[in-house]
């Protein structure tokens, strides 16, 4: 595979923030398969308006647990995807783990409604870059790390 014909691959990043922990993660997707990313390349990840963290803050406390959710107590992990676009917007919204009760469009709905990010980048071009977000949940509430601010005005995210 020629450094060229790499070059003109569409990069794919994967980056997985939760409540409770961050991960990063890098791949290349070639026709449904995926290859290591070259070590030649750069890359910079994309990120939030204000960011990780105040992105996670402001998820905590925008988001509206739907009633169903909280009065069946529901627990576990809820995880979407979605698309960073080359200008910063978020686009194809999908569930890749539900717990129910509308709890991962809720989600999508408050994200969608997220500022435009700083796009990633691969060798100084701009590129669409994947996202995972988890939410977690214990007892029908959202299941919070210690760096979450429960303070809403203390984050200025929108």
């Amino acid at each position: 595979m020629g450094f060229f014909w790499v070059h003109k691959l569409s990069f794919m990043c994967i980056v997985s923030i939760s409540i409770l922990s961050q991960a990063v993660g890098q791949s290349l997707v070639l026709d449904d398969s995926i290859a290591d990313i070259s070590p030649h390349m750069i890359e910079i990840f994309p990120e939030p308006p204000y960011g990780t963290n105040g992105f996670k803050n402001w998820i905590v406390k925008n988001y509206k647990i739907p009633t169903a959710a909280k009065k069946a107590k529901v627990n576990g992990k809820l995880i979407i995807n979605f698309t960073i676009e080359k200008n910063g917007r978020l686009s194809n919204f999908q569930i890749t783990k539900d717990i129910g009760y509308h709890t991962g469009e809720a989600l999508i709905e408050l994200i969608r409604k997220s500022s435009p990010w700083k796009p990633g980048y691969q060798d100084g071009r701009a590129v669409k870059c994947g996202y995972t977000y988890p939410l977690s949940f214990s007892n029908g509430e959202i299941k919070l790390d210690k760096d979450i601010q429960k303070d809403k005005d203390e984050n200025p995210y929108y």
